[in-house]
Protein backbone atom coordinates (compact mmCIF):
# COMPACT_ATOMS: atom_id res chain seq x y z
CA UNK A 1 0.00 0.00 0.00
CA UNK A 2 1.14 3.72 -0.77
CA UNK A 3 1.20 6.45 1.78
CA UNK A 4 -0.87 8.69 0.11
CA UNK A 5 -3.12 5.44 0.66
CA UNK A 6 -2.90 6.23 4.10
CA UNK A 7 -2.48 9.97 5.00
CA UNK A 8 -4.23 12.27 6.42
CA UNK A 9 -4.98 15.15 3.70
CA UNK A 10 -6.69 17.89 5.52
CA UNK A 11 -4.13 19.57 7.60
CA UNK A 12 -3.70 23.03 8.86
CA UNK A 13 -0.01 24.83 8.44
CA UNK A 14 1.72 27.52 9.95
CA UNK A 15 4.23 29.86 8.82
CA UNK A 16 7.59 30.42 10.55
CA UNK A 17 6.30 34.07 11.65
CA UNK A 18 3.35 32.49 12.83
CA UNK A 19 2.67 33.24 17.07
CA UNK A 20 3.00 30.25 18.93
CA UNK A 21 -0.73 31.40 20.08
CA UNK A 22 -1.83 30.97 16.81
CA UNK A 23 -0.36 27.41 16.21
CA UNK A 24 -1.58 26.51 19.53
CA UNK A 25 -5.11 27.84 18.06
CA UNK A 26 -5.08 25.18 15.02
CA UNK A 27 -3.53 22.61 17.03
CA UNK A 28 -6.51 22.60 19.10
CA UNK A 29 -8.80 23.38 16.03
CA UNK A 30 -7.30 20.01 14.28
CA UNK A 31 -7.22 18.02 17.86
CA UNK A 32 -3.41 17.54 16.95
CA UNK A 33 -0.20 17.87 18.57
CA UNK A 34 2.12 18.70 15.45
CA UNK A 35 1.93 21.41 12.72
CA UNK A 36 4.25 21.25 9.38
CA UNK A 37 5.86 25.10 9.01
CA UNK A 38 5.93 25.86 5.26
CA UNK A 39 7.58 28.56 2.81
CA UNK A 40 5.36 29.14 0.61
CA UNK A 41 5.06 25.01 -1.09
CA UNK A 42 8.01 24.29 0.95
CA UNK A 43 8.36 22.01 4.32
CA UNK A 44 11.11 24.20 6.25
CA UNK A 45 10.55 22.50 9.86
CA UNK A 46 7.23 20.98 11.75
CA UNK A 47 6.22 22.32 15.07
CA UNK A 48 5.40 20.38 17.96
CA UNK A 49 3.17 20.45 21.08
CA UNK A 50 6.73 19.25 22.25
CA UNK A 51 8.40 21.70 20.99
CA UNK A 52 6.47 24.52 22.67
CA UNK A 53 7.02 23.01 26.16
CA UNK A 54 10.48 21.51 26.13
CA UNK A 55 12.51 24.43 23.88
CA UNK A 56 9.83 27.26 24.96
CA UNK A 57 7.57 26.80 28.72
CA UNK A 58 10.07 24.64 30.56
CA UNK A 59 13.01 26.80 29.61
CA UNK A 60 11.76 29.68 31.33
CA UNK A 61 11.10 32.23 28.57
CA UNK A 62 8.20 34.04 30.32
CA UNK A 63 5.64 34.67 27.84
CA UNK A 64 5.80 33.02 24.57
CA UNK A 65 2.80 33.25 22.99
CA UNK A 66 3.77 35.90 20.63
CA UNK A 67 7.08 34.52 19.61
CA UNK A 68 7.34 33.10 15.97
CA UNK A 69 7.30 29.08 15.53
CA UNK A 70 10.67 29.70 13.56
CA UNK A 71 12.38 29.90 17.11
CA UNK A 72 10.42 26.63 18.84
CA UNK A 73 10.24 24.76 15.36
CA UNK A 74 12.01 21.58 14.61
CA UNK A 75 14.17 21.91 11.28
CA UNK A 76 15.09 18.79 10.47
CA UNK A 77 12.63 17.12 9.39
CA UNK A 78 11.78 13.45 8.17
CA UNK A 79 9.74 13.48 4.80
CA UNK A 80 7.98 11.09 2.85
CA UNK A 81 7.34 10.72 -0.86
CA UNK A 82 3.28 9.85 -1.28
CA UNK A 83 4.33 7.17 -3.63
CA UNK A 84 6.79 5.46 -1.33
CA UNK A 85 5.46 2.24 0.42
CA UNK A 86 3.99 1.93 3.41
CA UNK A 87 7.18 -0.13 4.54
CA UNK A 88 9.20 2.72 3.93
CA UNK A 89 7.25 4.92 5.79
CA UNK A 90 7.62 2.41 8.39
CA UNK A 91 11.70 2.55 8.18
CA UNK A 92 12.05 6.12 8.23
CA UNK A 93 9.31 6.20 11.39
CA UNK A 94 11.62 3.57 13.02
CA UNK A 95 15.16 5.25 12.45
CA UNK A 96 13.89 8.76 12.91
CA UNK A 97 12.09 7.91 15.79
CA UNK A 98 9.12 10.30 14.74
CA UNK A 99 5.56 9.47 14.93
CA UNK A 100 4.03 11.75 12.26
CA UNK A 101 5.59 12.62 8.37
CA UNK A 102 4.76 14.84 5.64
CA UNK A 103 4.12 13.57 2.81
CA UNK A 104 5.36 15.35 -0.46
CA UNK A 105 4.61 15.24 -4.22
CA UNK A 106 6.15 17.24 -6.52
CA UNK A 107 7.75 18.87 -3.84
CA UNK A 108 4.74 19.97 -2.46
CA UNK A 109 2.83 19.00 0.99
CA UNK A 110 0.47 16.53 0.47
CA UNK A 111 -0.76 15.15 3.92
CA UNK A 112 0.60 13.61 7.06
CA UNK A 113 1.13 9.99 7.78
CA UNK A 114 0.84 9.56 11.27
CA UNK A 115 2.13 6.95 13.64
CA UNK A 116 -1.67 5.93 13.93
CA UNK A 117 -2.40 5.90 10.19
CA UNK A 118 0.09 3.28 9.67
CA UNK A 119 -0.92 0.72 12.06
CA UNK A 120 -4.48 1.54 11.25
CA UNK A 121 -3.70 0.55 7.39
CA UNK A 122 -1.15 -1.91 8.11
CA UNK A 123 -3.78 -3.44 11.03
CA UNK A 124 -0.88 -3.11 13.45
CA UNK A 125 1.18 -6.01 11.37
CA UNK A 126 4.52 -5.71 9.59
CA UNK A 127 5.49 -2.23 9.31
CA UNK A 128 2.82 -0.90 11.50
CA UNK A 129 4.58 -3.36 14.16
CA UNK A 130 7.94 -2.34 12.95
CA UNK A 131 7.15 1.42 13.46
CA UNK A 132 5.80 0.91 16.88
CA UNK A 133 9.00 0.08 17.86
CA UNK A 134 11.16 2.61 16.99
CA UNK A 135 8.25 5.34 17.89
CA UNK A 136 8.42 3.79 21.29
CA UNK A 137 12.13 3.21 22.05
CA UNK A 138 13.11 5.06 25.22
CA UNK A 139 9.34 5.97 26.23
Amino acid sequence: MQVREAMAKTISIATPRDSLRRIAELMKMEDAGFIPVCEGDNVVGVITDRDIVIRGLSNGQGDIANEPAERFMSRNVATVQADANLEEAAMIMEQREVRRLPVLENGRLAGILSHGNLVQATRSDGPGDKATLGVTRGA
